[in-house]
């Protein structure tokens, strides 16, 4: 009778180990290196305490990386939560394309992150990429920039990108909401007289809070996180006008500062904790009251 009491135990056993030795015992010694002068051949030197902490904090690159990140993290999360509230309602429209439309708009998400910055290093040229080429063709020779190389105009340039990449997913979590809607709430405030914005806002709204906060946090949490996009397409440049934590982070190992590198994984994960619990119960405040 013990055993079987314990059998589901058993079987969840594999796996809690896998992710103790692949995750938790990893997370663990990055905190205990963070706090060491770690050499690039991963040897721990001496305990220095806070001094990398405090080399990140001395470092300008370091702060501007910070500021890039938020930048990034909140201008590609407002946008594609919002595109893909907006481009979900439209794909549940009952047309006779709905299935292509949706194909379509999904299809960036499939992509290698990788392949899409690339095409876009070549789409942001400042002289044979497609979008000056576009914008001089058709007279608009003012708004053609060195979208890569302009230090005003860069993060938001890579935003674009994530933005064109990761909307769609954002809109299958809200289009797969939407569809699992009761239809009969919406049908009778249609009786009595309610707007498609009435029903909207007071009905269908209000239920997918749950959906908007999981899609919040995941956009958010990605970037907070990025690097790959970034890398790709500047490599944290032009100088340093683009880096963020990720990408000061693998500087860091690059040049052999591990311990210094190592803290600012750290840093980055109680920015991306702190996040989440704010974003969480900031927006379900008023389905706790």
């Amino acid at each position: 009778m013990l055993k079987k009491r314990f059998y589901s135990y058993w079987l969840l056993l594999p796996g809690a180990l896998i992710f103790t030795i692949f995750f938790i015992v990893p997370s663990l010694m990055s905190f205990y290196f963070a706090f060491t002068n770690l050499n690039g051949a991963f040897q721990v030197t001496r305990f220095v305490g806070f001094e990398n902490f405090v080399t990140l904090y001395d470092n300008p690159n370091n702060l501007l990386a910070l500021k890039n990140t938020f930048i990034f993290a909140i201008v590609t999360t407002v946008i594609k939560v919002f595109l893909g509230l907006i481009l979900a309602i439209l794909a549940n429209q009952a047309i006779k394309s709905k299935v292509v439309l949706r194909s379509i708009l999904f299809f960036p998400v499939i992509l290698s992150t990788v392949a899409v910055s690339i095409a876009f290093k070549a789409i942001y040229h400042p002289s044979t990429g497609l979008l000056n080429v576009f914008l001089k063709n058709i007279g608009l020779d003012s708004l053609a920039m060195n979208w890569l190389t302009d230090p005003a105009i860069v993060m938001y340039a890579i935003s674009f990108v994530e933005i064109w990449k990761w909307t769609g997913f954002s809109m299958i979590l809200f289009l797969a909401a939407l569809q699992s809607l009761p239809q009969e709430v919406n049908e009778a405030a249609k009786i009595d007289g309610a707007s498609p914005w009435q029903q909207f806002r007071f009905i269908t709204f209000p239920m997918l809070i749950p959906v908007l906060n999981t899609n919040i946090i995941l956009s958010t949490i990605g970037g907070l996180k990025v690097f790959d996009i970034v890398y790709t397409l500047t490599g944290g440049g032009p100088g340093n006008a683009s880096n963020v934590i990720n990408t000061a982070v693998f500087k860091a190992y690059a040049a052999g500062r591990n311990g210094e590198a190592t803290a600012a994984n750290l840093v980055l994960f109680i920015i991306v904790l702190i996040a989440v619990l704010a974003l969480n119960k900031f927006i379900n405040r008023d389905n706790s009251r």
